[in-house]
């Protein structure tokens, strides 16, 4: 049957239908990507400004939330500082603190010096300078220095030196380490 042969109900009817397909075909090749991308848009630009506010939150609080860490710190006994009334103090406290570490390490510390007068220079805090010499054999001497490294309080190694000693018992080393640790002298 030609299309010039169609009665108008029936080409209505057809003209409806490539309607609808032709919407159809709009709706879900060009408008559902397109409102898909809108809201990922949308839920990204609500998730930076969530973070922002956050931060804003963070940053109008600063003051109060190192003060609370600092207490917590305090109260935990775990500060990241090396602190005491006096200079003395705060090398004691030093000294005890790697003391810990050896024996921890299975190292045996045959000098503890410390070197000095705290070292203030150009740094925010001084720090207490110390020397030290120790002995045991390279999982204590790896140990030793891994709890230096990533412990607490912060240490800072100045200067590190490793040798096999022909006067000790075979697989013994001797570990020599200088050394600075920031203080809070009270």
């Amino acid at each position: 049957m030609p299309i010039g042969n169609l009665t108008s109900r029936e080409r209505r009817t057809i003209w409806i239908g490539v309607a609808i397909s032709v919407l159809a075909l709009f709706v879900a090749f060009v408008g559902a990507p397109y409102a898909r991308r809108w809201s990922a848009r949308e839920e990204l630009i609500a998730s930076g400004a969530d973070r922002i506010a956050r931060l804003g939150t963070l940053i109008a609080d600063e003051s109060r939330l190192r003060q609370a860490l600092l207490d917590r710190e305090v109260s935990a006994g775990a500060g990241r500082l090396i602190s005491g009334r006096t200079q003395a103090l705060a090398g004691s406290a030093l000294q005890g603190v790697i003391q810990n570490y050896a024996a921890r390490s299975r190292m045996t510390i045959t000098r503890f010096d410390l070197a000095g007068s705290p070292d203030s220079s150009g740094a925010p805090l001084p720090a207490i300078p110390a020397s030290l010499s120790a002995i045991g054999d390279v999982y204590g001497v790896s140990e030793f220095l891994s709890l230096l490294q990533n412990g607490a309080p912060v240490v800072e190694t100045r200067e590190l030196t490793l040798v096999s000693n022909s006067s000790l018992r075979a697989g013994l080393l001797q570990l020599s380490v200088t050394l600075r640790a920031p203080a809070v002298i009270e």
